[in-house]
């Protein structure tokens, strides 16, 4: 088996499981791993109760049904799993009966960091840590006390691909929905020092440092990151040149449904800048920059201060080529003339920031409503060739790539 994906249903009634339906769950993953499976991924189960015992929300027929053939399915590998697997529940201490083959191992689902679940999800880390090289962590609905346990029981010496990512959740205080912080930093901080050999790393959700400095020697093979700004200007505030890293990904913190009130600073676009003012001098290398820009509140100003400032950070990215450019253009508050209004103005705008960047080559812009034609945006597509000699290629939204010298010719 080379590859295996479980999704556990939104959520399920009460009465369509029986009481064994968490230890038949952990049995077939067993047996999973058994088969040597090499890419494994859980998702789902976000309606799902915390607890120990997973108490179940109501749910329809419908998703009882759906239990049922998975209850039908799972009597098909019971006699299978008589032969490989111990029919009690497996403790921590019997962690080393099978053999390691797993290299990828996404947990995006909250119910593994859970009891009885738990247990299973550190015994196939560790009995695969000499193979795994990519792990995905969502933190959604974990518990910050059981961070500290996971991160700390688990090495991977090979492990080259690491992401550790939040949801974003509603809130009531007027910022709309904002990525809730559930792991302390020194917490993360401990498990990157041990895992040097990370090449490409995601990082979101985790509480800010309180006078915390950088290790002089933290992640040194590292190429891509992704992270909210304030950890890039962490990372990226030390004496030495980080001659590997070629990709940077940046996203503002909170996507605000209320565009009419001003974007906290603590979390504003400003905070950009200072990644963006350290770049040149500690990553040099970066090619490629990846900037998500939410909400719009306060966004039209950051792109004036960059366009009219003749000390903007962007002037001095003289290796960045590949821009990729995420905006938002979900405005649920206006009506359709309004967010057509906002497309314009915006790429108004978005034309003369491109500008700003010295040997910018190759662009994508994701930020289109979905009733633009294609002619329109054409016509934009011409502007930023005028704008900027040196661009090769433009991708908007979802659509094809677009070779620059060819349209000019």
């Amino acid at each position: 088996m080379k590859r295996f994906n479980m999704h556990f249903f939104h959520s399920i009634s009460c009465g369509a499981l029986h009481p064994g339906w968490q230890t038949e769950i952990i049995q077939l993953l067993y047996l999973v791993v058994q088969k040597s499976c090499v890419f494994l991924c859980v998702t789902g189960g976000g309606g799902f109760t915390g607890g120990d015992s997973l108490a179940i929300e109501s749910q329809s027929r419908r998703t009882i049904n759906r239990i049922g053939r998975v209850r039908h399915l799972l009597e098909h590998f019971r006699e299978a799993m008589k032969s490989v697997i111990p029919q009690k529940l497996a403790r921590p201490d019997s962690r080393n009966h099978c053999h390691g083959s797993v290299r990828e191992f996404e947990t995006l689902s909250f119910i593994l960091f859970h009891p009885p679940f738990l247990d299973w999800t550190i015994s196939a880390l560790q009995t695969n840590s000499q193979t795994l090289i990519a792990v995905s962590f969502e933190t959604h609905k974990t518990p910050a006390s059981i961070w500290p346990y996971i991160l700390s029981n688990i090495t991977l010496p090979f492990l080259s691909k690491f992401k550790l990512t939040g949801c974003l959740i509603r809130i009531s205080t007027g910022c709309g929905m904002i990525r809730k912080r559930r792991i302390q930093f020194n917490d993360v901080l401990g498990f990157l020092t041990r895992h040097p050999s990370i090449v490409d790393l995601d990082l979101y959700a985790i509480a800010r440092p309180t006078n915390h400095r950088r290790p002089r020697r933290l992640l040194p093979a590292l190429q891509n990151l992704g992270a909210d700004p304030w950890f890039i200007s962490w990372f990226l505030n030390c004496k030495q040149p980080l001659r590997c890293l070629t990709s940077l990904k940046m996203m503002s913190e909170v996507y605000s449904l209320l565009h009419f009130e001003p974007f906290n600073s603590m979390y504003g676009y400003n905070t950009f800048n200072d990644a963006l003012y350290l770049l040149p001098g500690t990553a040099p290398h970066v090619t490629a920059l990846h900037i998500l820009l939410w909400p719009e509140a306060d966004l039209a100003g950051w792109l004036h201060k960059h366009i009219s400032q003749e000390n903007s950070p962007l002037a001095a990215l003289e290796g960045v080529t590949t821009l990729n450019l995420f905006l938002s253009s979900h405005i649920p508050n206006l009506l359709q003339s309004s967010k057509r209004m906002w497309w314009l103005d915006m790429r108004a705008l978005i034309t003369q920031f491109l500008t700003r960047f010295p040997q910018l080559q190759h662009l994508r812009y994701v930020a289109t409503p979905p009733d633009v034609e294609r002619a329109e945006q054409m016509s934009f597509i011409r502007e930023i060739m005028l704008a900027c000699p040196g661009m090769k290629t433009v991708t908007i939204g979802p659509g094809s790539t677009v070779d620059l010298d060819m349209l000019r010719n």
